[in-house]
């Protein structure tokens, strides 16, 4: 049975887990929003720092503010917490180590009023050793409602479809009317749910707007010290990535899927040092068929027939 949700309120989902050094960063990132119906949610994941206090101090401030504790699930477990106790219309997540820009909401939410899409993309602006890089959209305009294969193509084509699930604000009628949780025990959990949500959505909207401050640090989860449970959990996404475009059954569509699967496939065999194909029904065969464009067919012939020297080479993408 759905629940009753806020009218026009915001459900902010942040998942916290030691960062006791940057979560207040965060939270005064979010309660100082030029938009103020919102409800934060504090998800407490069985962190062993001095997280679990700070979050109860906040909720002290803000009446907007709840805080759930739990045992230590993961960052899909923590956000799944959170979406199941959400009561906005609308639903944000924001990693507790990140933080937004002041009128982030607002913004976000003027989108979605004159879109009406299921969800509406932003712009992230990453940190990354002083240097600023965005993650943004090239070919979409503002303010236009858009199809989701108009909007897969469009970002595919311009090596703009991009993961993370913080770069989206959505309703969240959408999000539990498709079941759109996350995958638990997975790293990489956003590459998972990246086609899900697309493949879900009627209407989708965009505003070019770098409302998320991503900071990139050294200890973060890209790391070499778990490669074996990030292999296998990539090679499980990939794996239902394959099988979800299957019964894809636009044509089109379904080719520019398969195309992006290979892309990202490639990409990440050079990040984790793959050097033979690992997924079903993916080999090399499929992917010169499915390729996006004579750079990327280059590409898979080259990972076939010389895989070492593709990967010591480095990220070309």
């Amino acid at each position: 049975m759905d629940r009753y949700l806020r009218k026009n309120c915001i459900s902010i989902i942040v998942p916290v887990y030691m960062v006791e050094q940057y979560l207040n960063r965060c939270v005064n990132s979010i309660i100082n929003q030029t938009y103020g119906n919102l409800e934060i949610l504090l998800v407490d994941d069985g962190s062993l720092d001095d997280c679990p206090s700070m979050c109860d101090i906040w909720a002290k401030k803000d009446e907007r503010i709840k805080v759930i504790h739990k045992k230590n699930g993961g960052l899909s477990d923590a956000r799944n917490k959170g979406i199941d106790e959400a009561t906005g219309e609308y639903l944000l997540f924001v990693d507790s180590d990140d933080y937004l820009e002041e009128d982030a909401c607002e913004k976000l939410l003027c989108t979605m009023k004159k879109t009406d899409a299921d969800f509406v993309v932003g712009v992230i602006r990453e940190i990354r050793d002083n240097n600023i890089f965005y993650q943004k959209r090239t070919n979409i305009e503002n303010n236009i409602v858009y199809t989701n294969k108009e909007f897969i193509i469009k970002s595919i084509d311009a090596n703009e479809w991009y993961a993370p699930s913080v770069i989206n604000l959505y309703k969240t009628a959408f999000i539990n009317q498709h079941s759109l949780k996350f995958k638990i025990g997975l790293l990489h959990e956003d590459v998972e749910m990246l086609p899900r949500v697309y493949l879900a959505a009627d209407k989708i909207g965009y505003i070019d707007y770098p409302f998320y401050n991503y900071e990139i640090r050294e200890q973060s989860i890209m790391t070499s010290d778990n490669r074996e449970k990030k292999v296998d959990s990539i090679n499980y996404i990939y794996a239902e990535w394959k099988k979800e475009f299957d019964t894809i059954v636009d044509k089109e569509l379904k080719s520019k899927m398969y195309g992006a699967l290979i892309k990202y496939y490639l990409h990440t065999c050079r990040q984790l040092k793959i050097k033979r194909w690992t997924i079903p029904e993916v080999d090399f065969k499929f992917a010169l068929s499915y390729a996006l464009n004579l750079k990327e067919k280059i590409k898979v012939i080259f990972f076939e027939v010389l895989p070492n020297l593709y990967i010591s080479l480095g990220n070309q993408d």
